[in-house]
């Protein structure tokens, strides 16, 4: 890379880890003197938060080719499942862009009734099922909170194995009766989109 660089940086909206787009935009510009950020989604305000921490200019952009008329480098983190920035990285492709893709594994939650696609099924009776019912129980808010706090609690079955057994819906399709609607799944890719892996 360059001394000066426009980089753009884009990232799924489901990715919720800062401290690894921290550490990750920090390694890949190291090199660089002077740095302005490009973007033009920044839904989780992580690009904003980086401007502010460490002094570099941030520009938002309205559209991707008014961007790509200012870039000279490009960070896409990029749902490795998914591909949801393909056009933007075969756009960067043409105009010869170097381009730094760094894939994640984002985990989401799908309804298996109404024939989404899902890897994993978190239903009641599930090692991951909502031991609490709506209406016996609560609302669907009351026993996704209720959920929520056993999970916090690792008050779930196998308590002994939760990180080990979580670390297995990573990047995955959880499969569940719920959406679009709150889920108790919500919960589960939450915690996993927010964890920084290391990697």
């Amino acid at each position: 890379m360059s001394n000066r660089a426009k980089v753009l940086v884009a990232y799924p909206v489901d990715f919720l880890s800062y401290s690894k787009f921290e550490r990750k935009v920090d390694k890949i510009i190291s090199s660089l003197e002077k740095v302005e950020l490009i973007y033009v989604s920044d839904e989780n305000e992580f690009i904003e938060k980086y401007s502010k921490s460490r002094g570099v200019q941030a520009v938002p952009f309205y559209s991707d080719d008014d961007a790509l008329k200012e870039v000279t480098h490009a960070i896409l983190f990029q749902d490795e499942e998914r591909n949801c920035f393909f056009v933007l990285y075969n756009k960067l492709l043409d105009n010869e862009i170097p381009t730094r893709t760094l894939n994640l594994k984002i985990t989401k939650v799908s309804n298996k009734d109404k024939g989404d696609s899902y890897d994993v099924y978190i239903g009641r009776g599930t090692l991951w099922g909502n031991p609490y019912q709506m209406g016996q129980e609560g609302t669907r808010d009351e026993v996704i909170a209720k959920f929520a706090y056993d999970f916090e609690k690792r008050f779930l079955k196998l308590p002994e194995q939760f990180d080990v057994n979580i670390e297995k819906l990573r990047g995955k399709t959880l499969g569940c009766h719920c959406k679009p609607a709150a889920c108790h799944g919500d919960v589960i890719a939450k915690y996993l989109n927010s964890q920084d892996d290391g990697k």
